[in-house]
């Protein structure tokens, strides 16, 4: 592991070989949102032989193993919960909407009789209310732990979104929650050998270990683009007993944690993980928000994986106190398109650290390679599903309109932004069906005060693309 210690200093890493992976495909997190975006996963996908034959080792997403109080449902949620875990559990309130992931085909829905033993040795609640669906890709997304009455049913086709069931504490469970799995190739439950796949990926410094049961491995399936936000299935919270939730920051939101110095016991952490439309050199800048008594040294691990499915971690130590409300670069990466990159913040730093907290919020990927502004008056592709034209007017005083369409239903963001990067507003953050829309944009921020006369850049984002255009304000 390398560490930087200067907040401001760049790295780069040489270019990596293209691995060949599965493209993401799940877009939507598989819960109704709270008003507080995210619900964090308490137990996790155990790496390390997640069968209903426990081995006495769990190894989480991020390499870290743990050997003792590992046993289901008595170890520390969020840190090494728990020995032979197949899925990632989100617990909610009871009845919570359970959303489709991605779209796809129902092969199962119906209560069935779950794991037997039950895992911790509990009772169960009678059978298990579970749904299946089938991806078209040699993935499947598995729901457990559904309360009646099922939503769906068998050979019904669904579409990312829609509410498949509703939250429960079903069969093997003690508390209300969702089990989400993926498996590959096979829908089928086996306890011994099974067909399991984590949507998180493996960020360890070593062969991941559940390679060794079927040969698959586990990668990063949820969609993003090259901005990741703190409510976005491209960013995760693992639980932990202290999250606290700002309206301060990118979008008016972000996540604070008090600092720690046990790294063994750290209880608090997330992921981001962009989807990178072009090689190139790229900026990787995170976004401070204004809260008080930030660290002077959080510690922001880049997790960068080659085409053998190695990983490589360089750790960034940064002043989140440097520039309030503003992005910072804090480093500079070489990679081509499909090169698996990951962000992981700890609430541990670095020991020269003064300040209370460290703030969780947005992250972007910025090519220093394309402009990605346009002055052209014809309309541009984004992906090839897309069309934006230019906004109109521009130059513009009261307002202007930005049309575009899709092809097919696509998770749009539509951003505005100052000269200096800085947000300023989003106009649009949501799932668009297919067809033609409009956006106007009247000269305000966030909190619907005016900005002043001057340049600013409209940013529409979607499954990794970018189109960026410039426009300018007149009062």
């Amino acid at each position: 592991m390398n560490i930087v210690k200067h907040p401001y200093l760049l790295f780069a890493i040489m270019f990596v070989t293209i691995i060949v992976a599965q493209t993401p495909f799940l877009e939507s997190l598989p819960y109704a949102s709270p008003d507080f975006q995210q619900y964090p996963i308490r137990h996790h996908t155990d790496h390390n032989h997640p069968t209903q034959t426990t081995n006495g080792v769990n190894a989480r997403f991020d390499g870290r193993i743990f050997n003792n109080n590992i046993v289901a449902f008595n170890c520390p949620a969020g840190i090494s919960c728990y020995d032979g875990h197949a899925g990632n559990d989100y617990h909610m309130p009871l009845n919570t909407p359970i959303l489709a992931a991605a779209d796809g085909y129902v092969i199962w829905s119906s209560f069935s009789p779950g794991a037997d033993p039950c895992p911790g040795g509990i009772a169960p609640n009678g059978d298990t209310g579970i749904i299946i669906i089938y991806h078209y890709n040699d993935y499947f997304t598995c729901y457990l732990h559904l309360n009646p009455p099922l939503n769906v049913i068998v050979g019904e086709t669904v579409a990312v979104g829609d509410t498949i069931g509703f939250n429960g504490m079903t069969g093997c469970a003690s508390s209300p929650h969702l089990h989400f799995e993926v498996r590959k190739e096979n829908y089928f439950f086996d306890q011994q050998l099974p067909w399991v796949v984590d949507p998180y990926g493996w960020w360890g410094d070593y062969t991941d270990p559940i390679i060794s049961l079927r040969g698959f491995e586990n990668e990063w399936l949820w969609k993003s683009n090259w901005i990741v936000d703190d409510g976005d299935v491209s960013f995760q919270r693992f639980y932990g007993p202290n999250w606290s939730y700002q309206n301060i920051g990118y979008n008016d939101d972000s996540w604070t944690v008090p600092i720690s110095n046990d790294e063994e016991n750290s209880a608090h952490y997330a992921i981001w993980v962009p989807e990178l439309a072009d090689s190139g050199e790229f900026n990787i800048d995170v976004f401070l928000p204004d809260v008080p008594d930030l660290a002077t040294a959080a510690q922001y691990e880049i997790i960068i994986k080659d085409t053998a499915g190695i990983n490589t971690k360089s750790t960034i130590i940064v002043d989140q106190t440097s520039n309030p409300n503003n992005f910072i670069t804090i480093a500079t990466v070489s990679l081509r398109t499909g090169s698996n990159c990951a962000i992981i913040l700890r609430d541990v730093v670095d020991s020269t650290s003064s300040g209370s907290f460290v703030a969780f919020d947005a992250i972007r990927f910025v090519n220093n390679q394309q402009v990605g502004i346009s002055n052209e008056n014809d309309p541009v592709i984004t992906p090839s599903d897309i069309i934006v034209h230019p906004s109109y007017p521009n130059p513009f005083n009261a307002n202007t309109t930005i049309h575009y369409q899709t092809q097919q239903k696509r998770k749009i963001d539509i951003s505005i932004f100052d000269i200096s990067g800085k947000h300023v507003n989003t106009l649009v953050n949501e799932f668009k069906e297919s067809g033609k829309h409009a956006v106007t944009w009247g000269g305000s921020n966030n909190n619907n005060q005016t900005v002043p006369s001057g340049v600013y850049y409209c940013i529409v984002t979607s499954n990794g693309y970018r189109y960026a255009q410039k426009i300018i304000l007149l009062k």
